[in-house]
């Protein structure tokens, strides 16, 4: 299945969340790896992530029917990505210890880069404020602090109350805001993390030649387990598919697969919370450096400062991903520094990605590293666990059971045979007996008729043990032939299914006689189908009695623009 999703998506696609805290995005992405197609993208101004997904999962059920994907890949704000260098020469190099020490590393690059949003960037982030509101209200905050200095420390008014006092806002939206602040601030502030291992850089330094680099991705888990907890709880109900969530994408980083390139690139992605700079020489990553701007207005020449430094001055060709269109004064600013024009990085993958899709670059990105382009370049986190072992499976559990049952019938076979043999011993010892006190008269007669009670009880007994017997012949029979006969008889339906039919049940109306119902997309479909399975019931002796298909001159009823079709299979001879 692995293999298969790495090459194309399934038939009703990929579907891609992306989450910033202040809302869902939810796009649907067909095609293969090297050229993607969007089919919807659909959003919610809901927080909360079951109220959030089931939100997006109705407006994508309204658009696409049945066909929402099952398949599902998460982008969330609070995944952050780092280029971590480590010696090989550590003293624990097992995978648990490898993945502790990462940990360890991502603990103070999670806590730098993590958003931190005040409640000026919240209401701005739910577009209740513009940029210049906001710096008009820090300036009256600022105003409001040195008038209370002077004025005896009387306590001043907070950002939220100048913004109602000033009429930007309502009371209500403050309130939105401030309860969006609270559910940001986790009090768990453990980490996922997960990462891949780099190629080694050839280097003329000897002391460097242990050098490992590894691509981390980390993200505080209690957030993780928030969205995994949502997708099982919203996925399968009201109608919606049952959600496979695969991987967690960080947001920076994310539009790395969508690059092909030889030379030595600079990438630069623009988010709300932070700045991600890459330099990607031969298609692999050699450096990476982040620039938070969740609590202030981004500085470019912040930007500038380490796009000027170290090998990200090298990079002779510069790609930009804005996908908010919200950082074009900046960009200007940087290409003068830099001395090189920006490049949109929707127009350099123009022919892997849809044209105008400019604002999901980042699902785009992550749909392609799923499927196969570039592994190394991303470090997703783990979806949701694998299922559960076979053995824990309702399937199993009824097979399980299937086969106590013989198992109870010899179970009570043993036990009247035991039953029987202790018959058998008090008898010899009442015959002994009565040759002993042959004299005591009255005694004889009393364990005579004794002794014919226990015969007579054994008579019983053996009348009942040999209906017993006959019983549980004649069930196993039923048990192995009827399940002999329907071992043979699911393999053949389900390779006889093809893409376009879909079965819905199947009954025995009659001995040897099973009526099978389902839905088809088109009438050659049904053919197919018929053509097939009377082939493969041939070795069951066995033949279609009653079929939709156009060879026997029928056809399917539609209903809603879908086939319904029944066939009715009989075993040849049998009435």
């Amino acid at each position: 299945m692995l293999s298969f999703l790495n090459k194309k998506t399934a038939g009703k696609g990929l579907l891609v969340l992306k989450t910033d805290g202040f809302g869902l995005r939810a796009t649907v992405i067909n095609g293969n790896r090297d050229a993607l197609k969007v089919t919807v993208s659909v959003s919610s101004q809901q927080v909360d992530p079951i109220a959030a997904l089931t939100d997006v999962l109705e407006q994508l059920k309204n658009v696409l029917g049945k066909n929402v994907p099952s398949n599902a890949l998460l982008l969330h704000i609070s995944a952050i990505p780092d280029l971590v260098q480590i010696t090989e020469s550590f003293d624990s190099p097992e995978a648990e210890n490898l993945l502790e020490m990462l940990r360890w590393e991502m603990e103070g690059v999670v806590a730098m880069q993590s958003p931190n949003w005040d409640l000026g960037w919240l209401l701005m982030g739910r577009g209740y404020i513009s940029p210049e509101q906001r710096e008009e209200l820090v300036h009256l905050v600022t105003e409001e602090k040195q008038l209370s200095a002077q004025h005896g420390g009387r306590s001043p008014m907070r950002l939220g109350e100048v913004a109602i006092r000033e009429q930007m806002v309502s009371k209500e939206q403050i309130a939105e805001c401030l309860h969006i602040q609270q559910k940001l601030q986790l009090a768990d502030q453990r980490l996922l993390t997960q990462w891949r291992p780099q190629p080694k850089e050839e280097s003329p330094y000897d002391d460097l030649s242990d050098a490992q680099k590894f691509l981390c991705s980390a993200m505080p888990a209690a957030q993780h387990q928030q969205w995994l907890d949502a997708v099982k709880k919203v996925g399968g109900s009201s109608g919606f598919p049952k959600l496979n969530l695969r991987q967690v994408y960080p947001f920076a980083g994310s539009t790395v697969p969508l690059l092909e390139s030889t030379d030595t690139v600079l990438l630069t992605e623009f988010h709300k919370a932070y700045v991600f700079c890459a330099v990607l020489q031969d298609n692999q990553i050699r450096d990476v450096a982040m620039v938070k701007c969740s609590s202030h207005m981004l500085d470019a020449g912040a930007v500038a400062e380490v796009l000027t430094t170290g090998s990200f001055a090298q990079a002779n060709r510069w790609l930009v991903a804005d996908g908010d269109s919200a950082f074009s004064d900046q960009i200007s600013q940087l290409e003068s520094v830099l001395q090189l024009d920006a490049e949109s990085l929707a127009q350099a993958a123009a022919d892997k990605i849809p044209s105008g899709r400019n604002e999901l670059l980042a699902e785009l990105g992550a749909a392609r590293h799923f499927l196969g382009s570039a592994p190394l370049s991303v470090a997703p986190l783990i979806g949701m666990p694998p299922p559960d072992p076979i053995y824990r499976s309702n399937g199993f559990k009824i097979a399980m059971a299937a086969c106590m049952l013989p198992l109870l019938i010899a179970a009570y076979e043993g036990f009247f045979y035991w039953k029987l043999d202790r018959l058998q011993q008090e008898l010899a010892s009442s015959e002994r007996q009565l040759e002993i006190m042959e004299e005591k008269r009255d005694r004889q007669r009393k364990d005579s008729a004794e002794a014919r009670k226990n015969i007579t009880a054994y008579q019983q007994n053996t009348v009942l043990l040999s209906a017993l017997q006959s019983e549980k012949q004649l069930v196993e029979q039923v048990i192995v032939k009827r399940q002999s006969f329907v071992e043979r008889l699911l393999p053949v339906l389900s390779e006889s299914i093809n893409d376009g039919v879909v079965l819905e049940s199947m009954k025995e109306s009659a001995w040897y006689e099973f009526s099978i119902t389902g839905k088809a997309v088109d009438q050659a479909s049904i053919d197919d189908f018929n053509q097939v399975l009377s082939i493969s019931l041939e070795p069951l002796n066995m033949y279609i009695d009653k079929s939709p298909s156009n060879f026997k001159g029928d056809s399917a009823l539609m209903q809603n623009g879908i086939y319904v079709f029944e066939f009715v299979l009989k075993q040849k001879g049998a009435q």
